[in-house]
């Protein structure tokens, strides 16, 4: 009995950790599109420029959801994502910082190739996780994303308003909260 609920236990401190991190993918999924006149009018871009970063984050999420999945096979899969939220949270604290169009662009790049990892890695750590019970766990995580995605535009709105108009300290939030499933994934084995 007591060996039964360590393991209960054990499996859900993993499914908490992997939640946590596709809220933060769903965090950078709505990130963008409340973002985008305020960042072309950082950049100094129109309107039809800067929505080219939605096809660079895009492209990022397909590179890092392809190439994650292949290097998953061969590294350890909690180093793998924790590197991937740090490339995300760097993301998040440069976008504000950069006014230089052609460099924003790099930067959502990297942004979607985090999450294309983390995304991989989360569905592929839970279920070696989980096994063939992956189902419900599997439903919840996403729905995690789904909770991500709700709140950006509400925390980057209240957030820039807070900030006088200004996004910087909005991205900067989203950066900090990646940090704590890069706290668990450093904690867990993978």
């Amino acid at each position: 009995m007591i060996s039964q609920n360590k393991k209960s236990l054990h499996n859900f401190v993993y499914f908490l950790t992997y939640g946590i991190c596709f809220i933060a993918i769903g965090l950078a999924g709505s990130a963008l599109g409340p973002t985008l006149p305020s960042l072309a009018e950082h950049a100094n871009v129109s309107l039809a420029q800067i929505s080219f970063l939605f096809t660079a984050t895009s492209f990022g999420y397909m590179i890092g959801s392809v190439g994650g999945g292949r290097l998953f096979d061969h590294l350890n899969g909690h180093r793998l994502m924790l590197i991937a939220l740090l490339l995300m949270s760097l993301s998040f604290f440069l976008i504000p910082l950069t006014s230089t169009f052609n460099l924003l662009i790099a930067i959502l790049f990297l942004l979607g190739l985090g999450q294309g990892v983390v995304d991989v890695g989360g569905n592929v750590n839970l279920l070696w996780v989980y096994k063939g019970a992956v189902g419900p766990y599997m439903n919840a995580l996403h729905f995690c994303f789904g909770v991500g995605a709700f709140l950006s535009p509400i925390i980057l709105h209240n957030l820039t308003n807070l900030g006088g108009g200004l996004i910087k300290w909005a991205f900067w939030v989203l950066a900090i909260l990646t940090l704590p499933g890069m706290f668990g994934l450093g904690l867990l084995p993978s």
